[in-house]
């Protein structure tokens, strides 16, 4: 078994057995000296340069700051460096206890810990080969022995040191490649880094009865400390420690120390402050500064615990509360509490207090929709023992507040954005939506559970006849109680589909102008009809009216210029500034005659297969009458030509079933038009 011991690692390596075989090192700047500190990564490889030893160069790479051109090598060892014979030990091993147990764990011909010794340690060399356990407590031994390590051949202080000089030191096994490859180590250090040891972090201490749990962050400082000292005061000021071993960390997960260490201490009583402080302890056996001091007192733990029999809401609106409480333990406490939470694990709020310690009941009138309640029981000293926590519910019929401040948008994707204020019922449990694709259509839930935000993001389509979308939001409680539902709101779509074109249905050109009549769309969200000209000679375009009473179809155009050619559409504009234009009809202007054609009737006499066409005027100087026919709904062209004394024509050629459509056209002797008028032998 392998065990991993982080105080040996020197932050560097892992010193447990890997496929790679190497040394690594740490340095350490004292006034003057630099101090070496070296350990391989196996029990074999400890084994093998015990024997064969180490040696230790030095090269000289900077010199005032400047990098040297060939730097200047210095073998610090001539002969391998080993461990001191058994006997130069005697005086170092009656002082130091580690020295002893490095000397025994190099020397000893069996090797057994026993006593205080075996304490520290025996947890992680319990089972393992003799070997390993050798190898792995001379190296916490060493850790917290520096002069030890040195006479184990796994240290070295460097005296001849200069300031202004940075060293690489090269630290390798003398055992020949064949016996055992094992890699070098490297450090590089000069007397300007000296290091200043940190105070220890995050000491924290959780008091119990007659006890206390120490925790601080041991991961944050590994590079500096393998080990720590606790000291305890009783008086705040005059601190000891607690044992001479220091502490190390022996926890670990997938093969890494775990960030923080523990340490659990026993405390001789509830009553007395006890304080406690911790300090670090490097690979050098140098001490850092000590940490922040935590104090606290014991928590006497409370034997007898309430327990709620009863707790019934009464026709008040109230709960009836009743508890047991062993009577034997009526003297340790001073009163009970009463405590409600909104939920099973809280946090709970002390609504009664100073209750009797005699006491075994209460009646509570302040209850909420739901309602946690625990009964503590209060000691004179320590923590309050406390009840499970029981749930009393109130009957709830009223429903919550309608949701106000509904607003939306629709943007042209057609992403529905609602929003409205929240409510504030301490049983609230969501918002339900709704929404309709017309006005008085049925609203339907869109929302199979409720939402807790008010807020609510939708989708609709754009592209459709139907122009609005109409939503409404309710509220529910926990009991599922639904508020009444609320006023609608109605949002517009972004017009991306232009409403339909409109049609000219007729037109009338006579001596009072040019009228025009048509059909629109008929859609919800036209907003206005605009009756557009072109001058056939200019080209230019004007709009002659806009038309925003949709009732109104048709429109004269009384302004036109006399014999004008001019192209007339119908352009429909919906409340978003979409258009649609109907086809033109290009007509020309009447002249502005003196009299009109006042009767044009168009009679058909099916029994004798004629119509019977009859006119009368008020014109003068007419020269003659031109009569235009065609099939109703299709082209007319000129058909007869009479003299400007006429006043009737009869049309033979006619085909039964067919109706016809006639104009009359005078023509004046001055060759200006006398005016038009249009009959039809169709019923409408």
């Amino acid at each position: 078994m392998r065990l991993i011991i982080v105080f040996l690692i020197f932050s560097v390596a892992g010193v447990h057995a890997q496929d790679s075989l190497k040394v690594s090192v740490l340095s350490n700047v004292k006034g003057n000296v630099i101090q070496l500190r070296w350990a391989v990564n196996s029990a074999m490889a400890w084994k093998t340069t015990n024997r064969y030893g180490f040696i230790v160069e030095r090269m000289t790479v900077t010199r005032d700051g400047k990098a040297l051109a060939v730097p200047e090598k210095v073998i610090l060892t001539p002969k391998p460096l080993k461990a001191r014979p058994l006997n130069d030990w005697q005086a170092l091993a009656t002082d130091n206890q580690y020295a002893a147990v490095i000397a025994q764990a190099l020397y000893g011909e069996s090797f057994e810990l026993t006593g205080d010794d075996a304490k520290g340690v025996s947890r992680f060399i319990a089972m393992a080969q003799e070997l390993e356990q050798r190898y792995l407590v001379s190296l916490f031994a060493a850790d917290l022995c520096y002069p030890g390590a040195v006479m184990a051949g796994w240290g070295l202080e460097d005296v001849t040191v200069k300031p202004g000089e940075r060293y690489l030191y090269r630290v390798s096994s003398a055992a020949p490649q064949k016996t055992l490859a094992i890699s070098m180590g490297l450090v590089y250090v000069g007397l300007a880094d000296v290091v200043k040891l940190p105070k220890p972090q995050e000491l924290t201490a959780t008091f119990g009865d007659k006890t206390v749990m120490l925790t601080w962050n041991y991961g944050l400082l590994t590079r500096y400390y393998g080990a720590y000292h606790v000291e305890k005061s009783e008086d705040g000021k005059n601190f000891k420690r607690i044992s001479s071993t220091p502490l190390s960390n022996m926890n670990s997960k997938d093969g890494k120390p775990l960030d923080r260490m523990y340490f659990m201490d026993t405390l001789s009583n509830n009553m007395a402050v006890t304080s406690y402080r911790i300090l670090g302890v490097n690979s050098f056996g140098e001490e850092g500064p000590v940490s922040e001091i935590v104090s606290g007192k014991g928590i006497t733990r409370l034997v007898y615990v309430p327990h709620i029999e009863k707790a019934i809401p009464n026709e008040s609106g109230g709960v009836d509360i009743e508890w047991e409480f062993d009577t034997r333990g009526n003297s340790q406490i001073k009163n009970f509490e009463l405590h409600r939470g909104d939920q099973a694990n809280g946090p709970f709020v002390a609504v009664k207090k100073d209750i009797s310690s005699g006491e075994r009941k209460f009646v509570y009138d302040s209850l909420q929709e739901s309602n946690y309640f625990v009964i503590a029981a209060i000691p004179h000293h320590g923590e309050p023992s406390l009840s499970f926590p029981v749930l009393v519910q109130p009957t709830d019929t009223i429903p919550p507040s309608v949701p106000k401040g509904l607003k939306g948008t629709v943007d042209s994707t057609g992403v529905v954005r609602l929003s409205w204020d929240k409510n504030k019922e301490r049983d609230f449990l969501g918002y339900r939506i709704y929404r309709a694709q017309t006005r008085g259509e049925e609203l339907v839930p869109i929302t199979d559970i409720a939402i807790k935000e008010n807020a609510f993001v939708d989708s609709v389509q754009i592209s459709t006849l139907n122009n609005e979308v109409i939503y409404a939001v309710t509220s529910l409680d926990r009991r599922y109680n639904q508020s009444a539902q609320p006023t609608t709101i109605v949002l517009k779509k972004p017009e991306v589909v232009p409403p339909q074109s409109p049609l000219i249905t007729n037109y009338i050109v006579n001596n009072k102008g040019i009228t025009l009549e048509w059909v629109s769309g008929g859609e919800e969200n036209l907003s206005m009809i605009q009756i557009v000209r072109t001058d056939k000679s200019t080209s230019q375009e004007i709009i002659l009216a806009e038309v925003k009473d949709m009732k109104i179809a048709s429109y004269r155009d009384s302004l036109a210029a006399p014999q004008m050619w001019y192209s007339y559409s119908i352009r429909s504009v919906s409340e978003g500034g979409l258009k649609s234009t109907s086809p033109a009809v290009t007509l020309q202007a009447p002249v502005r005659a003196i009299g009109s054609i006042t009767l044009f009737s168009a009679k058909l006499n099916a029994k004798n297969k004629l119509v019977m066409l009859q006119w009368k005027h008020n014109l003068k100087n007419v020269k003659q009458f031109e009569i235009y026919k065609g099939e109703v709904g299709k082209s007319i062209t000129l058909w007869k030509v009479l003299k400007g004394f006429e006043d009737k024509i009869e049309d033979r050629v006619i085909t039964p079933g067919v109706h016809y459509e006639y104009i009359i056209r005078a023509l004046l002797d001055s060759g200006k038009s006398g005016g038009s008028a249009k009959a039809s032998t169709s019923k409408r």
